[in-house]
């Protein structure tokens, strides 16, 4: 275990109780849409639209458009002269690796949405966990079929169905892909992507004497005040990387949080031998 997974395990501990925090991917390039992937074939739309794996906001077939929000990821005929050429196969997977998350131990849920129409028994939909840093795939810790079937026929979802699975405490470390093969023209949606660890810890408000802060959640500006002297403040991000400090050396302060992006952040106060740890919500 490496030092900043060391320190963010020790920092979450001495927390106050957290409720939750996210990582999100909706494809709708907002801030909020934190959860970074890759895809290994690039998104393309190919033969007049009828070849599709991609970001779109219009329908894609008869499927009318995103869960929520503007986009989607869509897919359509994913077994086509492009996606072969390019991967050098005549049975192409379209895979898409989100980053690792430091789930710091705790429990965490895991959900997203999909909405398929006329897949049939050649076609399959599975989603793969690792519960650790490293970045080979050659083996998984957790399997998952959210389509697969051994049927003649054409198979519908009910509309945008929710796949999710709740994710055991004790690993510091989760990382997913979602494998997708089809071919013909079938059609294809995702949608909100997201990870959320459950809030178990311990309620620790009153570790610096006289402490309070606010507003939070904040689109700028927040306020630290106690009746000791107050060090330095520190922020981190779901990933658990320092993206903030502050020396305060005071009782109080005003700080502009400006330079972060919209999201949920870790911040350690730092008061003589005595810290606290607080969930910042940056609008």
């Amino acid at each position: 275990m490496n030092k900043t997974t060391l320190f963010l395990s020790s920092l979450l501990l001495c927390a106050f109780y957290l409720s939750a925090q996210t990582a999100k991917q909706g494809f709708d390039n907002k801030a909020e849409d934190n959860w970074a992937y890759t895809s290994n074939i690039p998104f393309y739309s190919q033969s007049n639209n009828s070849d599709i794996w991609g970001n779109q906001s219009n329908p894609n077939g008869r499927i009318p458009g995103p869960f929520s929000g503007s986009d989607f990821l869509a897919g359509r005929d994913l077994d086509n002269p492009y996606s072969e050429q390019f991967l050098q196969t005549d049975s192409p997977e379209h895979i898409l690796t989100f980053e690792t998350i430091n789930i710091g131990g705790l429990p965490a849920e895991l959900s997203f949405r999909v909405h398929y129409v006329g897949l049939d028994k050649n076609d399959y939909i599975k989603f793969q966990l690792r519960y650790d840093n490293a970045i080979d795939w050659t083996t998984h810790d957790y399997n998952y079929d959210v389509f697969k079937t051994t049927q003649g026929g054409n198979f519908n979802s009910t509309g945008w169905d929710e796949v999710s699975y709740n994710i055991p405490s004790g690993h510091s470390f989760v990382r997913m892909r979602l494998i997708v093969y089809q071919n013909g023209n079938e059609y294809l949606g995702f949608d909100n992507f997201e990870l959320e660890t459950s809030g178990t810890l311990s309620n620790n408000n009153n570790l610096i004497k006289g402490f309070s802060f606010g507003p939070n959640p904040t689109s700028d500006y927040i306020n630290f005040r106690a009746d000791v002297r107050l060090d330095k403040v520190s922020f981190y991000n779901v990933l658990g990387k320092e993206v903030l400090r502050e020396k305060i050396n005071a009782n109080k302060a005003s700080l502009s949080l400006s330079s972060l992006s919209s999201g949920i952040y870790l911040a350690k106060i730092e008061s003589d031998n005595v810290s606290q740890t607080l969930k910042i919500i940056k609008k």
